[in-house]
C-alpha cells in the first residue's frame, strides 16, 4: 500500500511514519508535505507513485486541506487527522472519509488502515466539500469547535489551572510547547500547536507562524520587515520570534481589522 502524508507539524509527521512502519511492513511512504502548495505539486506530478491512502491534516501552514480538495480531484482514499469537535467529525463522516483524532494513537491508526484496505473507494471530493460547506454555514462556531476556557498544567504531583484569558502566547521550541502568561510565567504543555489552535477562540488568538500563537490583547502594533513578513510589537520581551510568516500576512491583517 502506498501512503502519502500531509502534515505541517514535523513531530506529528514523524510519529505517523514511525507508527506506520512499525505496524505495516508492506506500507510504502511515497511522500510527505506540509503545505497546500506542496501537496498540490505532489499530487499533480506525473513522476510520483500514486498513493492508495492519504493521511491529511486539516490545518496546514498556508491554509487547510479543503483548499486542496477545491483545486484537485483526489483519487485516493483519504483519512483526515483532526482535533475538531465531534460535530465537525460527523460532517466528515457524511462526506464518506475516515478520520483520526489528534494526538493519533497507534491502535486507532491501525484500525483506520485496515478499514481502508477493505474499502478502497475513491473519495468524492465534491460531495465532501458540499457537506462541509453546508455544515459550516448552518452551525455556529460554538457548536463546531469546543473552545477551552482554561488549560490544566501538571507540575509534579500538582495541577495548575491557567485561564485562557491570562495567556499572552503559545510557542514551540526544541520539540516542546510552552504557554506564557501575561505575568511572564512559563509552563510546558503536552499538546502541539496544531492541536491548541483548534481549542482556542480564534477571534482572540492568531497563529502567526508554525512556532507561535499570540493573543490579540498583547499586540501593540506591527512593522513590515524583509521578505514581505510582519514583526509583531509587544510590551514584553518574547521568548520566541514574533514574526508573521508571509503566507499568513493577509489573513493576519484581516483578523486585526
Amino acid at each position: 500500500m502506498n501512503i502519502f502524508i500531509v502534515e505541517d507539524e514535523i513531530l506529528s509527521q514523524m510519529s505517523l511514519v514511525r507508527m506506520l512502519n512499525a505496524n505495516f511492513p508492506d506500507v510504502k511512504i511515497v511522500g510527505t508535505s506540509r503545505t497546500v502548495k506542496e501537496t498540490l505539486e505532489f499530487l499533480r506530478s506525473d513522476e510520483i507513485e500514486h498513493p492508495d491512502l492519504i493521511f491529511m491534516d486539516v490545518e496546514l501552514q498556508d491554509g487547510n486541506c479543503f483548499d486542496i480538495f477545491r483545486q484537485i480531484d483526489i483519487t485516493s482514499n483519504v483519512v483526515l487527522t483532526t482535533a475538531y469537535h465531534k460535530y465537525a467529525i460527523e460532517a466528515f463522516k457524511v462526506g464518506c472519509i475516515d478520520y483520526l483524532l489528534k494526538p493519533v494513537e497507534p491502535q486507532a491508526l491501525c484500525r483506520s488502515v485496515e478499514r481502508c484496505r477493505k474499502n478502497m473507494n475513491v473519495l468524492n471530493s465534491r460531495s465532501l466539500l458540499s457537506t462541509f460547506d453546508q455544515f459550516i454555514k448552518n452551525k455556529p462556531v460554538s457548536e463546531i469547535r469546543k473552545i477551552k476556557k482554561r488549560f490544566i498544567i501538571k507540575l509534579g504531583d500538582n495541577f495548575v489551572l491557567v485561564p485562557t484569558s491570562d495567556i499572552a502566547y503559545f510557542y514551540t521550541e526544541d520539540n516542546a510547547t510552552y504557554i506564557v502568561t501575561r505575568q511572564g510565567v512559563h509552563y510546558i504543555i503536552n499538546f502541539p500547536l496544531d492541536v491548541i489552535i483548534t481549542q482556542i477562540d480564534l477571534e482572540e488568538f492568531f497563529r502567526i507562524s508554525r512556532y507561535c500563537i499570540i493573543a490579540l490583547s498583547e499586540i501593540r502594533g506591527v512593522v513590515k520587515i524583509k521578505g514581505g513578513r510582519l514583526k509583531v510589537v509587544t510590551d514584553f520581551e518574547p521568548k520566541c520570534e514574533m514574526t508573521v510568516s508571509r503566507a499568513r500576512v493577509e489573513e493576519f491583517l484581516e483578523w486585526l481589522a
